[in-house]
């Protein structure tokens, strides 16, 4: 009897320690994927410059392209619908969301001075704690999701951002 017991202690404790586990790799998993493909549709992103503007020597956006790649971007790379909802085949079981999407160029007015900016610029953003010196035109982005659980328990929210910048 107490051989049986012992089995039944050690298959719960297997399974409950193979949930936990499945777990914790399903959040690294979604660590990893967002922080590979968030850096992809960021570069995409900066793509999208205004022909134009660039032949006279100026680094500009054309910022609803630019958006509109890095929508496309992460669409393709995270397998999400438009609205960013995951499709079927999905690693994700919840929609990503765009938090930030921000563009400096050289057309961009420094909001403290009202002048255009000049590189290196200190960007500093106090609500996702972002300090970063661009050192040319650039795209800062940030995402967020919860991370998917196949087995009992809540999701983290897993959050990346990242910085595309051109250095000269």
């Amino acid at each position: 009897m107490s051989t049986a017991v012992k089995g039944i202690f050690l298959c719960a404790l297997f399974a409950g320690i193979m949930t936990l586990q499945w777990n914790i790799e399903t959040d690294l998993t979604t660590n990893s994927y967002m922080k590979n493909y968030l850096d992809i549709a960021v570069h995409d992103a900066a793509l999208a410059l205004d022909d134009e503007e660039l032949s006279r020597g100026y680094v500009v956006f054309v910022q609803d392209v630019a958006e509109e790649n890095f929508r496309q971007s992460l669409m393709f790379h995270l397998r999400l619908n438009y609205d960013l909802s995951p499709l079927e085949d999905s690693f994700f079981q919840d929609p990503v969301e765009i938090k930030l999407l921000e563009f400096f160029d050289d057309a961009t007015i420094d909001p403290e001075t009202g002048e255009p900016i000049s590189f290196p610029y200190v960007y500093h953003n106090e609500e996702y704690q972002i300090i970063d010196v661009l050192r040319g035109p650039g795209v800062v982005a940030v995402i967020e999701v919860q991370s998917p659980r196949y087995f009992r328990g809540e999701g983290m929210t897993i959050r990346k951002a990242s910085v595309y910048e051109y250095v000269f």
